[in-house]
């Protein structure tokens, strides 16, 4: 992988939006509306999905967390609302159809956990410096 950073990118934009649209997608086919119709919710089937779906959400959250920090998310929160707006105005994605802007949405979400996955390897491109964490613990 070392080789290609732009199937390394790839491979984590894919890994993210598997795990988002496993989470939740309009279809009524996903993680979420399997738990919700469940007759048992306290199914340990159910209770298990439940946990690691939502450990997999909070791993690629702090992992684009870590990469953008607050000011970065921001900054993408903005860009994806203006890329919302010209989808829109556009007419390629219609405002009366709710599942329309849910999958846009969902889109812009995977791109955004993608890229968080893949700071390391985007920063490392950009600057040629390789990111570390500091961590107080250690030594």
């Amino acid at each position: 992988m070392n080789s290609s950073p732009f199937l390394a990118l790839l491979i984590r934009i894919v890994v993210s939006a598997v795990v988002v649209f496993a989470t939740y997608n309009p279809t009524g086919k996903s993680i979420y509306h399997w738990i919700v119709s469940h007759n048992n919710p306290t199914d340990a089937w159910v209770v298990l999905a439940g946990i690691v779906t939502v450990l997999a959400l909070f791993s690629l959250l702090i992992a684009s967390w870590k990469t953008f920090g607050m000011l970065g998310t921001t900054v993408i929160a903005i860009l994806f609302a203006a890329i919302a707006y010209l989808f829109v105005q556009e007419g390629w994605v219609s405002a009366e159809k709710n599942h329309s802007i849910q999958w846009l949405g969902l889109a812009l979400l995977s791109l955004f956990f993608g890229f968080g996955l893949a700071g390391a390897i985007i920063w490392r491109r950009i600057t040629g410096q390789v990111m570390t964490d500091e961590s107080d613990d250690v030594g």
